[in-house]
């Protein structure tokens, strides 16, 4: 992986100030900036992979990064109800504890202790999902396929094909979210920015993956088909005379 290349390739780009500045701005627009953030990456990720250039997609079909971002997004959704079951049941759990004994210290005290230990499940449970949820993300940029989403086996059969390099690009992209917090510094302006550039780079770490674990989705990318073997040919030359007896 070209590690040094995936914080600064979006740099390369002539009209880098441009795309970054639009896409900044996009991500103010509630709701639908955010999903068109999203099909922006998954074009990103796709460039990685295929080796198109430049990397940074043009702001020029924004009607269909909408629809692959929300289309992501519902797949997101899915991977996220385990944490969505477990905040519903930890609050269920503690309203129903507290209407039981309201006037109980000891009631107090253990509502605490459930609500503490069901905090800890829900954080481990988020963060097992945000690991594994970037393999079925990265496959769907490449095949646009919502199913991708619940197909467990393929995305952890993705993980296994190099599990280094997954792990890698999870740690990076946290690296990159992290970097991208000190744009608040810049008046609390340039955090849109950065965190644009936080999704370009994780867009670019996981198109690196993609590229070494699965096959390349251009077709002209692809070696050449072997020649089928010529049939034999109909038109055969005159036979030989049987030998008279």
């Amino acid at each position: 992986m070209d590690i040094g290349k995936s914080f600064t390739y979006m740099f390369e780009d002539k009209d880098w100030i441009a795309k970054i500045a639009i896409g900044g701005l996009i991500t103010l627009i509630p709701i639908v900036g955010t999903l068109i953030v999203l099909g922006y990456v998954l074009r990103v990720v796709r460039n990685v992979h295929d080796d198109v250039t430049p990397l940074l997609p043009e702001w020029n079909d924004i009607g269909d990064m909408l629809v692959k971002g929300f289309m992501a997004f519902l797949g997101l959704l899915i991977w996220s109800l385990p944490v969505i079951i477990l905040a519903c049941c930890t609050g269920a759990i503690i309203a129903a504890l507290g209407s039981a004994g309201r006037d109980s210290d000891n009631m107090s005290s253990l509502i605490g202790l459930v609500g503490t230990c069901m905090y800890c499940l829900m954080f481990v449970v988020a963060l097992a999902i945000s690991l594994f949820v970037y393999a079925p993300l990265t496959k769907f940029a490449l095949n646009n396929q919502i199913a991708t989403f619940w197909d467990f086996g393929g995305a952890w059969k993705f993980i296994q094909a190099n599990p280094s390099n997954y792990l890698i690009a999870f740690l990076l992209a946290l690296v990159a979210n992290f970097i991208a917090g000190f744009g608040i510094i810049l008046c609390f302006i340039g955090v849109i920015f950065t965190s644009f550039w936080a999704m370009l780079v994780m867009g670019h770490l996981f198109g690196q993956v993609a590229r070494t674990n699965l096959p390349p989705t251009d077709s002209s990318a692809l070696p050449p088909a072997p020649p089928l073997d010529e049939p034999p040919s109909m038109m055969q030359g005159p036979m030989d005379p049987a030998p008279l007896a």
